[in-house]
């Protein structure tokens, strides 16, 4: 049986109509996810390193870190650069050196940073996350080049990024 020109003409504007509204649907999807990690980079990770460049300059005392002690330094480092009146940046945890990146679609990455006296160490990004930083630090996402680099984190799906 042959449709009808009228219904071909409604399956037509349906089916533009849904490609329209899925595309819509996740181009808002992409450009929310990338004002994430926008935010992530500039409001948390670059006020990290200002703080405690800042906090350098203003020769505050480093706590002893031990390589096993990481929650607890970080803890030391924020009372102490509070001392110094710098405030660190504010997380969306209750930990100021957490993080939790919550993008659409994906899986959640719970981020820590690390601040030593020589570079900034942040756990727990995922691959797509480590390029996108990369990106703005460096130019280019590279694992190995750069003042940003990587290496694969405890999970695979992990990096361990390290910025100089």
């Amino acid at each position: 049986m042959p449709i009808s020109s009228r219904s071909a003409e409604r399956l037509g504007s349906a089916f533009t109509y849904l490609v329209a509204a899925g595309l819509s649907i996740f181009g808002g999807i992409a450009l929310i996810n990338n004002s994430l990690e926008t935010k992530f980079y500039k409001d948390y990770l670059l006020k990290w390193q200002v703080s405690t460049q800042a906090f350098f300059e203003k020769g505050g005392r480093w706590p002893s870190f031990t390589g096993n002690n990481h929650g607890e330094y970080m803890d030391q480092l924020v009372e102490e650069m509070q001392k110094h009146g710098i405030e660190p940046p504010r997380s969306n945890t209750a930990r100021p050196y957490a993080y939790r990146l919550d993008r659409i679609g994906q899986e959640k990455e719970e981020i820590f940073v690390l601040c030593l006296p020589e570079r900034m160490v942040v756990f727990g990004m995922s691959e797509k996350t480590f390029e996108r930083i990369d990106r703005y630090v460096d130019g280019v996402a590279d694992l190995d080049k750069g003042r940003f680099r990587g290496r694969s984190g405890k999970k695979s799906s992990t990096i361990i990024a390290s910025w100089e």
